[in-house]
């Protein structure tokens, strides 16, 4: 594992993970960070450390769960005035009140990732997040279209449970008047408490389900497994975009369609982390050093 940890004024990563609190809201199966008792992060430490970045960042806004701070949408605009860029990574649940969405829309943030493992189906979130779910989901997504947020979702495949969650998405897609999102799909990861001992897609099943799903030949999908998710920057073997029309190559990604991220959390073979030694994504450490995301996580397993 090559660990390393790099001053903010060195910082090389593209995008930035700041867990900015341990609480959370849910008690979900797959957590890489399950510990609760670390304190909620320093911000005024954490600002000054992404002030001094040599470029600009994205910012990761995470947590356990980062609308569980009061703050949050204080925390949003100074990351805008540092002049940074900022995501937040969010279960959901206080999305779905359209006041708060709209409260984090006048802070600055124009971009959320949400988490949606069990589509509209409360009988999968149960059973991967231990919470029924779907209703406060489903009208979380719906008002971050309303309010025109860029989206992302998130869904972990869980073998045996929510195996036919892709064509659901696209269901629920339609069904809120999402035009343009990226639906990032993944297995599971062995990182922190995980559902590994169920059994795991590897990242050749989950291209199979999502061909079967979306009508794309897997020849279509492999066609794109060796591009660079971003321009300029290197193809990550562990993860790679396709979209669901061809004719959105070459287009601004939010805004043609819908895109598929296929993500290998799982890791290649003889590997006990994914994404070795990639340089896109670092974290945040407890001392606001820069570290590689994915090790830093390993190393720090159910402490911070």
């Amino acid at each position: 594992m090559n660990y390393y940890e790099l001053e903010p004024e060195d910082n090389h990563f593209s995008d930035v993970v700041i867990d900015v609190t341990h609480k959370c809201n849910m008690s979900c199966k797959n957590c890489y960070i399950p510990n609760r008792d670390v304190p909620d992060m320093d911000i005024d430490k954490m600002i000054d450390a992404v002030s001094r970045f040599p470029k600009k960042t994205m910012i990761r806004i995470i947590g356990a769960e980062p609308t569980m701070r009061r703050d949050l949408p204080e925390i949003i605009t100074r990351i805008k005035q540092s002049r940074n860029r900022c995501t937040l990574l969010t279960n959901g649940l206080r999305l779905s009140i359209d006041t708060y969405v709209k409260k984090l829309k006048s802070a600055g943030l124009r971009h959320c990732y949400i988490s949606l493992n069990g589509a509209d189906n409360d009988d999968w979130y149960e059973q991967i997040d231990e919470l029924r779910c779907a209703s406060k989901k489903i009208k979380a997504l719906q008002n971050l279209v309303n309010n025109k947020f860029i989206v992302d979702t998130g869904t972990i495949i869980v073998k045996g449970v929510n195996d036919e969650v892709i064509e659901r998405m696209l269901h629920v897609y339609k069904q809120v008047g999402l035009d343009n999102v990226v639906c990032r799909i993944k297995n599971i990861g062995d990182l922190g408490r995980n559902m590994q001992d169920s059994g795991n897609y590897t990242q050749a099943e989950l291209i199979t389900l999502l061909a079967q799903q979306t009508g794309m030949s897997e020849d279509y999908i492999y066609s794109w497994k060796n591009r660079p998710i971003y321009e300029n920057q290197h193809v990550e073997p562990d993860a790679f975009m396709v979209p669901l029309d061809p004719k959105a190559e070459g287009k601004f990604l939010h805004k043609s369609g819908i895109w598929f991220k296929v993500a290998n959390w799982g890791g290649e073979e003889g590997f006990e982390i994914p994404f070795q030694n990639q340089v896109r994504r670092g974290r945040m450490t407890e001392d606001f050093k820069i570290a590689p995301f994915f090790e830093h996580v390993k190393l720090n397993e159910f402490e911070y």
